[in-house]
């Protein structure tokens, strides 16, 4: 479903020059934008690709890149800042299962060192939300992956969550995906998130080459 319209412009992905700034070719002039995915994402930001941008107020850049072409008028969301949105929005909807007794407090919660996504509040207690972006796409067996590459900040949020109030939760950016699994580009997340399990979530969105974002999941398959 449609939960939400962004304004976007389409161009052709040329390359990344650093972990937060890309070129593209927008209309025959090449724009430097920024990513704000820090993923590797050597799967989805290939030369030549369509790409979608959204203007945004930066000091130095006007875009961000927000998502990749898949198939037609389908694309990735890879924007975390867009992710994060618009996980609020669907809770705010009823379409997140897991969270349907909780009410978001706040973003931004500090918690012995660590910085966390979400805080939200039900039956009583205090509940710490972590969001992570699984755009990794395995087109063999349908999978949306997390990580694509080491991510020693991603382990120690992890390793934390074992011991608080919490839940992590990924967001399958890819229209086809159909599971979340672990990848082991970093061969010590599938054994947190296997201690994990009880706590971990997924859930699917997209975006349509008009900015209309999709709600495709609120609870999708996990197999950790």
């Amino acid at each position: 479903m449609v939960i939400d319209k962004v304004r976007v412009h389409k161009g052709v992905f040329i390359k990344r020059l650093n972990r937060f700034v890309c070129e593209v070719d927008l209309s025959g002039r090449i724009e430097r934008v920024h990513l704000n995915n820090t993923g590797r994402l050597l799967d989805l930001l290939i030369e030549g690709v369509d790409v979608l941008i959204m203007p945004i107020k930066g000091k130095r850049l006007r875009y961000r890149i927000v998502g990749t072409r898949v198939k037609g008028d389908e694309f990735t969301l890879i924007d975390t800042n867009l992710q994060e949105r618009m996980f609020l929005k669907a809770h705010s909807m009823g379409l997140l299962p897991f969270l349907k007794d909780y009410v978001f407090l706040k973003r931004n919660v500090k918690i012995e060192g660590e910085v966390f996504d979400f805080l939200f509040k039900g039956n009583g207690k205090d509940l710490v939300v972590e969001l992570k972006s699984a755009v990794y796409y395995f087109s063999n067996d349908k999978s949306a992956r997390y990580p694509d590459t080491i991510t020693i900040r991603g382990r120690k949020q992890l390793e934390k969550l074992k011991n608080l109030n919490g839940i992590v939760v990924f967001v399958a950016g890819h229209p086809y995906a159909e599971v979340f699994k672990p990848s082991y580009e970093d061969p010590e997340i599938p054994g947190i998130l296997k201690d994990l399990r009880e706590k971990t979530y997924a859930i699917k969105m997209s975006l349509k080459e008009n900015g209309d974002v999709l709600f495709l999941d609120g609870n999708l398959k996990v197999e950790v």
